[in-house]
């Protein structure tokens, strides 16, 4: 008679609260001899069960009203994992060359671990949740070029293993003029390493002692771009004519360094010609040379 009356009062309980049995529903069930509870598993891509133990706020399921007797349903998500690679190309550095110990980074995304680590030799494994991240590693020198592998940024699911490689070289374009009067060394570099028409070319900039490498304090610094340096020596109107060069003033730098973007229009050979002054010194001219190609 009492499995007769519990049968009819589950199928009581069931018609007027038909939303505890939705479809595709986890559902936490604690049953007593006198009610019927339900808890969803929320964010869940996977089910376990194992002996009861201090549950921490999460969910339970008694098939007994012994609390002794019962077992904790987890409900979790497996966490994805991102195996970071970092690679410094030296070819072609020979002075203030980089070691993989220059920089840190970071990674965003949904709660990474670790979320900032200094760069080694070896690789280095975050362990993060799914959704969207970011691999972000500042720029060590403005005289290497940065490039990301496609799996440094985007979306990762649970359970899943993607490889972020980082590779940082050096330019090998890097051009040097020497102010032996003030003691200066102006150094230029440009990447991406091949220029061309159309697309933005970073220049990149540093001021520094000639003996000792260190940056130099600016107070001012003047550049100009001449255009088709070739084609603008067969005119003569090279000098008055302002459509075949671009300056640049009020420009600010970072203990000597400093970059600016630009696009070229034209081919050929550019000349980039950079006059600084620099505090306790004398003011100091530079030129340096800049090819630019045409897109194939």
């Amino acid at each position: 008679m009492s499995i007769t009356f519990s049968a009819c009062l589950c199928m009581i309980i069931l018609s007027m609260f038909p939303f505890v049995l939705q479809l595709g529903m986890l559902v936490n069930i604690i049953t007593t001899p006198h009610q019927v509870y339900a808890q969803p598993c929320v964010n869940s891509s996977s089910t376990t069960l194992k002996p009861l133990q201090n549950t921490g706020g999460l969910y339970i399921f008694h098939p007994t009203n012994e609390r002794s007797m019962g077992q904790e349903k987890i409900c979790s998500t497996p966490n994805a994992q991102l195996i970071i690679i970092n690679h410094i190309n030296n070819t072609g550095c020979s002075t203030e060359c980089l070691s993989t110990s220059n920089s840190t980074i970071t990674v965003l995304g949904n709660n990474p671990k670790p979320i900032a680590f200094k760069v080694s030799t070896k690789d280095t494994t975050v362990t993060l949740g799914p959704g969207h991240y970011t691999v972000d590693e500042p720029r060590m020198s403005v005289f290497y070029g940065q490039v990301l592998s496609p799996d440094c940024l985007g979306i990762i699911s649970a359970g899943e293993t993607k490889k972020c490689i980082i590779i940082n070289s050096y330019s090998n374009n890097v051009q040097t003029w020497l102010d032996k009067i003030n003691n200066i060394k102006i150094q230029f570099g440009y990447s991406p390493p091949y220029p061309f028409v159309g697309n933005v070319t970073q220049l990149n900039f540093k001021v520094s002692s000639a003996n000792t490498n260190k940056g130099l304090d600016l107070t001012h610094i003047h550049i100009a771009v001449i255009k088709n340096v070739t084609a603008n020596f067969n005119n003569s109107n090279t000098i008055n004519n302002k459509n075949y060069f671009v300056t640049f003033d009020n420009l600010t730098a970072s203990h000597g360094i400093f970059s600016l973007k630009y696009q070229f229009l034209q081919e050929g050979a550019h000349q980039v010609i950079i006059k600084i002054a620099a505090r306790d010194s004398e003011i100091a001219l530079a030129s340096f040379d800049i090819p630019v190609l045409l897109p194939e």
